[in-house]
Order: C-alpha cells, then sequence, then structure tokens
C-alpha cells in the first residue's frame, strides 16, 4: 500500500510555524540578555544624585567676604602676638640691663672704696715714718698708684694683641687648609709661584 505524503511535507511548509516560534525565542533571548547587560543609564544609575541648582553669586560673594574677615583676623592676631613677643623681650632685656647696672654701679663704688682706704693707709703709714714730712706719704702713696696701672695696661694691651695675634693666624690657616682640599693649593702656594716665575720683579 502506497502512502502519500502531504505536500506541505514536501515543500517544508509544516515547519514554518516552529522556525517562526524559535526566532521569537532566540530574538527575545538576545534582547533580554542585552537589556540586562547594558541597562538604560537613566533608569539604574542609583550613582548620580540629584541636580543640585547653581548657588546664587550673593552667597558665593558673602562666603568669601567671610573668609577674607577671618584670614584678615587671624593675621592680626599673629602680628599681636609677635608684637606682645618682641616687647616682653626688650622688657626682660630692660631689666636685667638695669639689674647688670646697679650690680656695677654698686661693685665699683666697692672696689673705689676699697682703693681709697688702701691709699689712705699707705699714705698713713709712710707719714708715720716721716714724722716730719707728713705730706710726703700722700706724695709717695698718689705716685706708686698711679704708675702701678700703667705696667698693668701695658701688659693687658699686649697679652690682647697677641691673642687677637693668634686668633687670625688660626683663622687664616684654616681657610688655606679648606683651599688645599679643595683645590689641591693655597694662596699662599700661588704667591711663592707667582714670584718665582720669570718676568716677575722680586
Amino acid at each position: 500500500m502506497t502512502v502519500v505524503r502531504p505536500i506541505t511535507d514536501w515543500c517544508g511548509i509544516a515547519a514554518f510555524p516552529e522556525l517562526i516560534m524559535t526566532a521569537k525565542t532566540d530574538t527575545s533571548d538576545r534582547v533580554g540578555s542585552a537589556n540586562r547587560s547594558s541597562p538604560h543609564p537613566s533608569a539604574n544609575d542609583t550613582r548620580s544624585g540629584p541636580v543640585l541648582p547653581a548657588s546664587h553669586p550673593g552667597e558665593a560673594i558673602r562666603e568669601a567676604m567671610t573668609q577674607l574677615a577671618k584670614l584678615r583676623e587671624f593675621a592680626a592676631y599673629y602680628v599681636t602676638t609677635r608684637l606682645d613677643a618682641i616687647r616682653l623681650a626688650v622688657r626682660h632685656l630692660g631689666i636685667v640691663a638695669g639689674m647688670m647696672v646697679v650690680v656695677g654701679v654698686g661693685a665699683l663704688a666697692v672696689i673705689v672704696t676699697a682703693v681709697v682706704l688702701m691709699m689712705r693707709g699707705i699714705a698713713g703709714g709712710l707719714a708715720e715714718l716721716f714724722p716730719r714730712y707728713p705730706w710726703l706719704g700722700d706724695l709717695i702713696a698718689g705716685v706708686v698708684f698711679l704708675l702701678i696701672p700703667i705696667p698693668a695696661i701695658m701688659i693687658g694691651m699686649r697679652a690682647i694683641t697677641r691673642t687677637f695675634k693668634t686668633l687670625t693666624v688660626q683663622k687664616y690657616e684654616a681657610r688655606q687648609r679648606q683651599q688645599r682640599q679643595h683645590f689641591g693649593s693655597d694662596v699662599s702656594d700661588n704667591a711663592t709661584a707667582a714670584s718665582g716665575s720669570p718676568g716677575k720683579t722680586h
């Protein structure tokens, strides 16, 4: 017995509905996956907050003026503290200087009184040695006390001069050592080489 297949099977028309349904399903799956992978920014963007209106220019000017006033107050405060510190230092220095002056004057008065008493004692002792010439004791004591400071001053000046000379020599020796360390020679070596070169007058 011969089975006649419908013409739709031969032409493939019977499979059209299934193909159409499969195509629709694939298309909807692709659209859904695309929507899930790239959502609309306006729909799912929770990071962007509401758009705030721009501040009024007057508010910005008022804020700037407030900051300027604060800065001016802080600067004035700093200057005031510095001036007060300087005044305090000057006042402290003045007090110390005044105390030093008072102590110096007192020490000088004590020294002068001691010297006068010593001179009077020496003059009185010499007057006892020369009873016929009591004025001779005062004269000898005065001359001796005038001549004693002269050698002391000369010795002190010589010692001070020697000290300054030693310090000056040490200063220039140290500087010449630095020159030799940095340049390999110093000014004395260059002066010796220049004086020994031909064409120079000695």
